[in-house]
């Protein structure tokens, strides 16, 4: 409904009958005198059915008994979850997997002064260290090949040990 042209209504709408008012009262004093008027009702225009209060509480009963339960619907199916979280980790893993080139790492890329920190760190006994070594790396002609000069051997141990290490007990 559109209030557009409110302001330009000049009446309510409602018309009574002339002089209505001035006649009301005596209109109502009129029937409430006329005592024929109630007498002439035959009945109340309400009307009950038959055995209607004796089969009340009956009624009511077994409106109160339990109803069947019936069966709840999840609008979430945690298997289709599952089933679909499951396919887009595989997914994931698949891409990382494929997709993912790390750079390959060899002995020629670690310093040697990381491999020296790292043993120093782990406190690894000669036992810890000769099961990392294959008996390749542990043959007689790996260590007679390597000659070294007794400067280069002093400069070493002068460099990376310290007094408690050289004093033999």
């Amino acid at each position: 409904m559109k209030n557009k042209n409110l302001h330009n209504i000049t009446s309510t709408g409602f018309k009574t009958p002339d002089n209505y008012f001035k006649t009301f009262d005596e209109k109502i004093a009129s029937k409430l005198n006329n005592s024929n008027s109630l007498s002439d009702i035959k009945s109340t225009g309400y009307s009950v059915p038959s055995d209607y209060f004796e089969t009340f509480n009956e009624k009511v009963l077994e409106q109160l008994k339990p109803k069947k339960d019936t069966k709840v619907v999840s609008l979430l199916n945690w298997k289709k979850v599952a089933y679909i979280s499951g396919i887009a980790a595989s997914i994931l893993l698949a891409f990382n997997i494929f997709y993912n080139n790390p750079e390959k790492i060899d002995f020629e890329a670690l310093e040697t002064a990381s491999i020296e920190s790292y043993l120093n760190d782990e406190d690894l006994s000669s036992y810890d260290i000769a099961s990392y070594l294959n008996d390749d790396d542990l043959s007689k002609d790996v260590f007679i090949d390597n000659k070294l000069s007794e400067e280069s051997l002093e400069d070493y141990l002068l460099q990376n040990s310290t007094i408690e290490d050289l004093i033999i007990d």
